[in-house]
C-alpha cells in the first residue's frame, strides 16, 4: 500500500475528542489552576483547578476578545475558606466574580460586548485591568479599575495599547507595556511606569524601549527594579532596570528569551524566592528553562525531557508551572521544582495517543535558496505497519502570523498526516520569530515575497532529495499561512492541490476591513495605505488568481473578525468563474481558528479526500 493510502487508527474524531486543549497556568495559594478549551462542548473554556476539577459550569466560558485574540482570562485569589475567581466571560465581555461554589456575579456593565477586559491583577481592593472598548467606527484602550461593587474609575489613558501591567512588591508604581500605531509589539514597545499615589497613577516615564526596540514581559525583581525582556542585541534577552531608569544586560547570547505578543497575559519570566528568576531559551528545536542570576548573569537549564515551553510560566517562589512538549508528548503541563536538584512532575498529562512506534521523526533542516537560508522543520512519514519505500505524499504546512513560528515538537494534525504516510514540512520562512531580530525583519517590506519564495525553494530541494513524491505535493496554512498557500499557488505550480484555512485574499481589503490590533500590521510588511496601494494589489492572490490552475479547498469561520468572510469568498468565486476543482467549507459560529468538534473533523477528513482526489490515490479516513 502506497504512502498516502496507510491506513492509521488516528481518526478526525479522535483528534476533536483528545483536541481539548490547555493554557495559562496559575498558581493559586497551595492550587493549580489552567484553562481548557473543550471542542465537544462548542470551544467552551474552563477554569480548571487540580484539587476542584472544573470551576466554571456551561454556559460561562473565560475568554476575552482584547485585540481580538483572546489570552488569559481569569484571576484566581486564594481566600482563608477556598477561593475567588475573577474571569471575563465570553458571551458579554463581562467581567464576572465567583467565590467558592457560589453563582458568578457581573461586576462590568451590560454592553452587547462593546466593552472588554484583559490583564487582570488585583490591586487592593480592586481589579486594575486593560479595557477595550469597540465600536463600529473606533477601538480605544485604557486602563482601569473595577471594585468588586462594580464601581469603575478609569486609571490611564492615551495609548493605543498597553499589556503586562505589574504592580510593585510595596503597591507603590504600576509597570506595563505601550505601543502606538502603526507599530506590532515586535516592532517597538516602551516600558512605562507610573507612581501609585491614592489609587491614582502619577510621574508616568519610560524606563525601556523605544520605536523601534520591542521590550516585553516585564517583572518586579524587587521594589526598585524590573526584569524584562530587551532587544537591543538583536536577540531578546533578560535585562534590568531601575526605577532611575539604569539598565543592564543580565544575559547576553544569540538565543531568543522572548516571543512575539499576539496574545494579552503572556509571561516568560518567574520569579524565585531566593531573587532568581526562571525564563525560556534556546534553538527552536530544544528550548530549555534556565534559572538565572540576576547579579552575575549565571544560569543553568532545568533538566527536562521536554524540547518547548509555551511563554505562559509562573511561579510560587519555589517552583514553576509551564506548558511543554516534545516529540512524543503534546502540550503538556509540568510542575518544576527549582531547588538545587531539579524535579518535574506531569500535572497535566497529554501523551501520544497511539504507540509510541507511531512518532514521526522530527527535525530542523536548513535549507537555501533565493540566496538566503530557510528555516524547515520536518516531520517524517511514519506507520509501523508500512514502508514508504522511498519518496512520499508531502504536505507543505504555512503556520500564520505571519510573525510567529512553529517548533520542532509532536503536532496532534500533523500525526494525523505523517500516520497515513505523508512527510510534513513546517516551515518557518523569512520573518519566522525564534531566530533572531535579523531572520525577523526579513519579511519587512517583503510579505507577499520572501514567504512563498521559500515555500517553493522548500519543495524544489524536498524533490532533489527524493523526500517528496512529485505529482503528490500539497499545501495548506492558515490566516497568514493561507495568505501564502494562495500565493505558492497562483505563482507556481508545483502543488496538486492547496488548502486554504481563513487565509487572506486581497490586501487592501485586509487592510481597510479588519480590526484594530492589526490595522496597521502591513504598513511595516508591505508599505503604508493607501501611499503604496500599488504594493497591496501587487502582492495580493486575488489581483493574480487568473493563473490560478490549482485545486483548492476553503474553510472559513462565519464570525472571523481578523480575516472577514469575504477574504475566502472572493477566492471560492474565482474557482467557480474559471472551473477549477474546489470545495468551499463555511462553518457558524467559528471565528478566527476552529475550536468546534464538527469543524475540526470535517476540515481535516475533506482535505485528506480533496488532496487524494488531486493526487490519484484513495486515502482511508
Amino acid at each position: 500500500m502506497q504512502p498516502g493510502e496507510w491506513i492509521s487508527p488516528l481518526r478526525a474524531s479522535d483528534i476533536a475528542e483528545a483536541g481539548v486543549s490547555a493554557a495559562w497556568p496559575s498558581y493559586v495559594g497551595d492550587d493549580v489552576w489552567w484553562l481548557e478549551t473543550r471542542p465537544a462542548e462548542g470551544g467552551r473554556r474552563v477554569i480548571v483547578s487540580r484539587k476542584h476539577g472544573d470551576l466554571i459550569d456551561a454556559p460561562w466560558s473565560a475568554s476575552h476578545r482584547v485585540h481580538e485574540y483572546g489570552g488569559r482570562s481569569y484571576l484566581g485569589i486564594p481566600t482563608g475558606d477556598g477561593y475567588i475567581i475573577y474571569f471575563v466571560n465570553k458571551s458579554d465581555q463581562r467581567i464576572y466574580k465567583k467565590t467558592n461554589n457560589q453563582a458568578p456575579t457581573p461586576l462590568t456593565p451590560e454592553s452587547d460586548s462593546g466593552f472588554r477586559y484583559a490583564e487582570l491583577i488585583k490591586v487592593g481592593d480592586e481589579i486594575w485591568c486593560v479595557r477595550e472598548h469597540v465600536t463600529e467606527k473606533s477601538c480605544t484602550r485604557e486602563l482601569v479599575a473595577v471594585s468588586d461593587d462594580g464601581v469603575i474609575r478609569t486609571l490611564l489613558s492615551g495609548h493605543q495599547f498597553y499589556s503586562h501591567l505589574r504592580i510593585s512588591p510595596d503597591q507603590k508604581h504600576l509597570s506595563w507595556i505601550s505601543w502606538e500605531h502603526p507599530r506590532m509589539p515586535w516592532d517597538g514597545t516602551e516600558l512605562f511606569v507610573a507612581d501609585v499615589i491614592n489609587g491614582e497613577l502619577k510621574n508616568k516615564r519610560v524606563l525601556a524601549g523605544s520605536e523601534t526596540n520591542p521590550v516585553l514581559s516585564p517583572e518586579w525583581l524587587n521594589a526598585s527594579t524590573l526584569i524584562y525582556l530587551d532587544e537591543e542585541t538583536g536577540w531578546w534577552n533578560p535585562w534590568t532596570v531601575t526605577l532611575e531608569g539604569h539598565r543592564k544586560q543580565i544575559v547576553n547570547e544569540e538565543s531568543e528569551w522572548g516571543f512575539p505578543a499576539w496574545q494579552l497575559g503572556y509571561t516568560a519570566i518567574a520569579l524565585l524566592n531566593d531573587g532568581r528568576f526562571v525564563g525560556i531559551h534556546g534553538p527552536v528545536d530544544n528550548r530549555k528553562l534556565a534559572i538565572v542570576n540576576p547579579v552575575n548573569g549565571e544560569y543553568r537549564d532545568i533538566p527536562s525531557q521536554f524540547t518547548t515551553f509555551i511563554p505562559t510560566i509562573v511561579s510560587n517562589g519555589t517552583s514553576v508551572l509551564a506548558f511543554a512538549s516534545n516529540n512524543s508528548n503534546f502540550s503538556t503541563l509540568v510542575e518544576f521544582t527549582v531547588e538545587s536538584t531539579s524535579t518535574e512532575e506531569i500535572v497535566r498529562p497529554n501523551p501520544l495517543p497511539l504507540p509510541a512506534t507511531f512518532a514521526p521523526e522530527i527535525k530542523e533542516i536548513t535549507v537555501s535558496g533565493n540566496g538566503r537560508e530557510v528555516k524547515v522543520i520536518l516531520h517524517k512519514a511514519k506507520n509501523p505497519n508500512f514502508t514508504s519505500g522511498g519518496a512520499t505524499p508531502l504536505l507543505v504546512q504555512v503556520h500564520g502570523g505571519p510573525t510567529a513560528h512553529h517548533s520542532a515538537t509532536l503536532d496532534r494534525e500533523f500525526l494525523y498526516w505523517t500516520s497515513r504516510g505523508f512527510t510534513v514540512a513546517d516551515i518557518n520562512y523569512g520573518g519566522s520569530t525564534g531566530y533572531g531580530a535579523k531572520y525577523r525583519h526579513l519579511l519587512d517590506g517583503q510579505w507577499g515575497v520572501i514567504d512563498y519564495e521559500d515555500v517553493i525553494s522548500t519543495v524544489n530541494y524536498l524533490v532533489e532529495t527524493g523526500v517528496a513524491a512529485e505529482g503528490k505535493i500539497f499545501i495548506a496554512g492558515g490566516s497568514a499561512g493561507g495568505f501564502t498557500v494562495l500565493n505558492a499557488l497562483v505563482h507556481s505550480n508545483v502543488f496538486a492541490a492547496g488548502a486554504d484555512f481563513y487565509g487572506v485574499a486581497e490586501l487592501t481589503m485586509l487592510a481597510t476591513d479588519t480590526h484594530d490590533f492589526e490595522s496597521r500590521y502591513l504598513d511595516s510588511m508591505i508599505g503604508p495605505y493607501p501611499q503604496r496601494k500599488d504594493l497591496y494589489l501587487e502582492r495580493s492572490p486575488l489581483t493574480h488568481a487568473e493563473k490560478l490552475n490549482t485545486p483548492l479547498i476553503i474553510f472559513q469561520g462565519t464570525e472571523d473578525k481578523v480575516v472577514p468572510p469575504s477574504q475566502s469568498e472572493a477566492f471560492r468565486d474565482v474557482c467557480i468563474r474559471k472551473g477549477i476543482t474546489y470545495k468551499y467549507f463555511a462553518f457558524e459560529g467559528e471565528g478566527h481558528g476552529f475550536v468546534k468538534s464538527e469543524s475540526i473533523i470535517t476540515s481535516l477528513e475533506e482535505s485528506l479526500l480533496f488532496f487524494g482526489n488531486a493526487g490519484g490515490f484513495t486515502p482511508h479516513l
